[in-house]
């Protein structure tokens, strides 16, 4: 069940994990042009609630956000268990290869 980020504090944090992550010299303004692109948002949108500017966060602004908060983290599950099932396939073919009490 999606629910949307309730306070100002919240919506901030929802748009700022959804710029990460940072690459090592990244800038703020690229975080939030992310942040932005990710939500579907404009830039100087993302930008007043970044800094807390927004004076009120309309509902649609707050379901775009939790939506694209919650798409990338299913895609980051999805990558997670992706990188376990290769890391599980190398382990046994390095077990295949060097123990022959090892049965599949």
């Amino acid at each position: 069940m999606r629910t949307s980020p309730n306070s100002l504090g919240d919506v901030r944090a929802a748009l700022q994990e959804l710029a990460e992550p940072w690459s090592r010299g990244d800038r703020v303004k690229a975080a939030i042009d992310r942040a932005a692109r990710r939500s579907g948002l404009s830039y100087w949108r993302a930008f007043d609630i970044w800094y807390g500017k927004a004076r009120r966060i309309e509902q649609v602004e707050r379901t775009r956000i939790a939506e694209a908060l919650e798409h990338k983290r299913n895609e980051a599950t999805r990558n997670e268990l992706h990188e376990l099932r290769l890391r599980l396939v190398r382990l046994e073919a390095i077990l295949a290869r060097t123990d022959p009490d090892f049965h599949r």
